[in-house]
């Protein structure tokens, strides 16, 4: 292993840094994220899994909401050479992610951007919105529900968010499938980070689909 890769490992051919990673150290030691964003969220793993189960069109237009450390959008830039756009309500976790989108050899461009600020005129531009562990709180859920309204009103093809199954999340799901037809589904995939000396254990969640999804295959 090269001396640099020895503070990195690697999921869905995803390069990240650990926890000694000499950059991912100084950043630590400055302002943290407020946000949720001072890490990385399992859900994002049940969104990669989905997607990397889908033929993307190279130079998809992506929207990564509410993203975090950016792994999601970063993945749709590797896989599908997307042209991808991340908007967060903390711009704290743009450092986060501008160091994994260096290690991955990508670029992406960042927005700070609440959900309400997510408007018409951004996302017409998007062929896909994506999201995940972004809804954590019942009061919440109006702001997204406007977000995933807006976004079909503006023409998004497809919209697709990721969730462990949180109560408040599944209010958007039935929502969203009573109200606008999207698509529920169950999703399960092995944790790919953590060293297991046996079975690796099971992540779950919710996925939301709303737009032209051909019929995925199961988890």
């Amino acid at each position: 292993m090269p001396p640099e890769r020895a503070h990195e490992r690697s999921a869905f051919g995803l390069r990240l840094a650990k926890s000694s990673h000499p950059d991912l150290r100084r950043l630590r030691g400055l302002d943290s994220p407020r946000a949720q964003g001072h890490k990385t969220w399992n859900a994002g793993w049940l969104l990669i899994d989905f997607l990397q189960r889908q033929r993307l069109k190279k130079g998809l237009r992506v929207l990564d909401v509410g993203c975090g450390w950016g792994l999601c959008g970063i993945f749709c830039a590797r896989r599908a050479t997307a042209v991808v756009t991340a908007a967060d309500i903390d711009p704290r976790v743009f450092p986060y992610l501008n160091l994994h989108a260096q290690l991955n050899e990508v670029e992406i461009a960042t927005r700070e951007l609440s959900f309400a600020q997510m408007d018409s005129v951004l996302l017409a531009e998007q062929d896909l919105v994506i999201g995940a562990d972004i809804c954590f709180r019942e009061n919440m859920l109006p702001s997204l529900q406007g977000l995933v309204e807006r976004a079909l009103c503006a023409g998004v093809n497809r919209l697709l968010l990721a969730d462990p199954g949180r109560p408040s999340f599944r209010h958007l799901n039935s929502y969203c499938v009573e109200k606008l037809g999207g698509r529920s589904l169950e999703w399960s995939v092995e944790e790919p980070l953590i060293e297991w000396s046996g079975q690796r254990p099971t992540l779950k969640g919710q996925l939301l689909l709303l737009g032209d999804w051909p019929t995925p295959s199961p988890a």
